[in-house]
């Protein structure tokens, strides 16, 4: 019987009824739940838990004006950062020496975010004239 539906459907035609997934089109600046997921090959549990750790930052809550349109917004960076943590996880690493890793990496961040924010010296104005 299942040969035969699938017969079917095979000859339904391009009119049949299917589902239809909407791109989004949101700011780049942005990931979803749904993005992070992809990214990191992890399921939406594990997300909220990564969440509830400190390992991901807390999203923001972002509605669609509808009954059950709300999804979560994270940072872009959210994605890359559970793409870590899912391939430290994988090699082995507990989750203590993944907050260790990810503590360091923040602090590195925070270095360079504060080396980039310090004001640069003018130029050495050059003398003019001869050497002697």
């Amino acid at each position: 019987m299942c040969g035969s539906l699938a017969l079917a459907h095979a000859r339904a035609g391009p009119y049949t009824r299917r589902a239809v997934t909407i791109t989004r089109s949101l700011d780049p600046a942005f990931v979803s739940t749904d993005d992070i997921m992809a990214a990191a090959g992890i399921a939406r549990r594990t997300v909220s838990v990564w969440v509830e750790m400190g390992f991901l930052p807390a999203p923001l809550k972002v509605s669609l004006g509808q009954p059950g349109g709300v999804f979560n917004r994270f940072p872009a960076h959210a994605a890359e950062r559970a793409r870590f943590i899912a391939a430290k996880r994988a090699a082995g690493f507990t989750y203590d020496e993944v907050r260790a890793m990810l503590a360091e990496m923040d602090a590195q961040e925070a270095r360079k975010a504060k080396a980039a924010a310090r004001p640069q010296p003018p130029p050495a104005a050059r003398k003019s004239g001869r050497r002697r």
